[in-house]
């Protein structure tokens, strides 16, 4: 089976949106989510139990397709368990701050916080200008500003904001009866909210492009609150804070680890009642299993504690067939019916972690059904090959009376002690050799050779290969065995037109013949080498 198939993603991370999903799988899970969370803003919050049957059900995808949903009017925050499966106020704080100072889209360096604290001042600057505490000019269109343009209003890096420059010299004064508006809207002590009224002004003043804005707020707030003992008091206030302008909802899952821990359950009962109780407006959802539920939870809480904790109680139902072949539909378009008759609608386990393994496991036999063969698949079939035709300097040139070259071969290998000389063909004359002619390997497999000129009518007559010969090896024969050759005629008797003949070698190659002795191997190979490099014939 092949390594890769579309069936490969099987463990999801909270905060990603899924690259795919089925809008069929945990279709009533969704719905209730959908509706208990979309309420308005001074509405209090519940605690939801999201509940599965046993691992891989789809809890993480459901929660995060409701993340990318909810998103523009929620505040989704994460509760990541440390060490020990604990839950504390500090890490906590740090993973919201962290949520809220992420950077947002085509603004800049302005984060999520930067518009949240211009709301929140505006939204606490509005009592004291109406009751006419904060003296003012234009008090009505002071209040519209206020209310319709907070964003502009306290903006503390435009030169023309003149609320938020005048805030920013008289702070010291304005600080305190901010802190207490924001307590009374919230409910909290207003010592409790000092704090944050005035890390937050520091963060919104400090230039956008300082490098340290955003660590100078996350360290001062953990490591104060860590000295002072109120991490617990910290976190509770700046989450109803940010309660006052978008729902926030505190998110638990990945609990697995709880079934080995005894205390687990009862540190997260305990941190979840701490922080609903100041406030009010927060939503928390805890995802987990049935079967940690059973062994971490129920053993360890009374039962009003578990009543709190499931509130709003969702249960994630095992698959139907719809919701198995929609699952397998989102992963290979197309596919999915017949995927699913191949691993069989009775598959025991209707969750879709299971599915998904089966899928990947029958993909290799589902594909090998439905691809095409070679033959009918025109792009498996190899391309045509083009027709090889012979190189022009490979073709034969036409024999005259040379030896064959099997021969020459033959007569080396042998190496006799002696051995007769035959004289070339005749030429009209000594043809100097031509440069080799480059082809691309590609373009055909014939062996680069030589070009050849084109052939020459035979003549009556050419001098012996006196050029290439050594001076010691005489080829004429001698004069008692001579013989001339009859003329050539032509088909109709009558004799061809003679040819200009060359100029004649010396008398004494041609008169002073001698009868041919035995020759020695090396001179002889060194001859049929200049013979061959002559007419185009290469070495063996």
């Amino acid at each position: 089976m092949s390594l890769e198939h579309p069936f490969q993603l099987l463990f999801e991370s909270f905060g990603r949106l899924p690259s795919v999903h089925a809008a069929a799988v945990n279709r009533l899970a969704y719905q209730t989510l959908c509706e208990v969370l979309t309420v308005p803003l001074e509405h209090a919050g519940r605690c939801i139990l999201l509940r599965a049957p046993r691992a891989g059900c789809g809890k993480t995808h459901l929660l995060s397709h409701l993340q990318h949903h909810l998103g523009t009017s929620h505040e989704f925050i994460p509760l990541h368990a440390a060490a020990g499966n604990r839950i504390d106020a500090t890490s906590v704080t740090a993973d919201t701050l962290r949520r809220l100072t992420r950077l947002l889209p085509a603004a800049g360096a302005l984060c999520e916080l930067d518009l949240l604290v211009r709301r929140l001042f505006s939204l606490a600057l509005q009592p004291l200008v109406s009751s006419g505490e904060v003296p003012c000019q234009d008090r009505d269109g002071a209040l519209a500003s206020l209310h319709n343009h907070p964003l502009e209003t306290f903006d503390f890096h435009h030169p023309n904001a003149v609320t938020a420059h005048w805030t920013r010299d008289n702070f010291a004064v304005l600080g305190p009866q901010l802190s207490m508006e924001l307590a009374h809207l919230t409910g909290l002590p207003p010592h409790a909210l000092g704090f944050w009224v005035e890390a937050l002004f520091r963060f919104a003043a400090t230039p956008i492009d300082h490098p340290g804005r955003v660590d100078a707020l996350s360290q001062g707030a953990i490591a104060d609150s860590a000295e002072n003992g109120a991490a617990m008091e910290r976190l509770a206030a700046l989450l109803a804070l940010v309660a006052l302008l978008r729902r926030v909802v505190l998110l638990a899952d990945d609990l697995e680890g709880f079934s080995a821990d005894e205390t687990a359950a009862l540190r997260l009962t305990s941190f979840v009642g701490s922080l609903r109780q100041p406030a009010e407006r927060l939503d928390v959802i805890i995802s987990l299993n049935h079967d940690v539920w059973e062994s971490a939870f129920v053993p360890r809480l009374s039962d009003g504690l578990a009543d709190r904790m499931s509130e709003v109680l969702i249960e994630l139902e095992p698959l139907t067939d719809e919701a198995m072949a929609a699952l397998l539909e989102s992963r290979v378009p197309g596919l999915g019916a017949r995927m699913l008759q191949a691993i069989g609608p009775e598959h025991a386990e209707r969750h879709a972690r299971s599915l998904l393994r089966a899928a990947g496991a029958a993909w290799l036999t589902v594909t090998r059904t439905t691809a095409p063969t070679a033959q009918s698949d025109p792009a498996a079939s190899p391309p045509p090959q083009a027709p090889v035709t012979p190189c022009a300097w490979q073709e034969p040139a036409p024999q005259v009376s040379a030896p064959p070259a099997p021969s020459i071969g033959a007569a080396l290998d042998a190496e006799p002690s002696s051995v007769e000389v035959t004289a070339p063909p005749p030429l009209v004359a000594p043809l100097e050799p031509e440069p080799p002619v480059m082809v691309p390997a590609a373009a055909s497999p014939c062996r680069i050779l030589p070009e050849q000129p084109p052939p020459s009518p035979p003549l009556a007559a050419a001098p012996a290969l006196a050029t290439l010969a050594a001076p010691e090896i005489d080829t004429a024969e001698p004069a008692a065995t001579r013989q001339e050759a009859p003329a050539p005629t032509s088909p109709d008797g009558s004799s061809p037109p003679e040819t200009p003949t060359p100029p004649a070698q010396p008398a004494a190659d041609v008169t002073s013949p001698e009868p041919a002795g035995p020759v020695d191997s090396a001179r002889v190979r060194d001859l049929l080498r200049q013979f061959r490099e002559r007419y185009g014939r290469p070495d063996p």
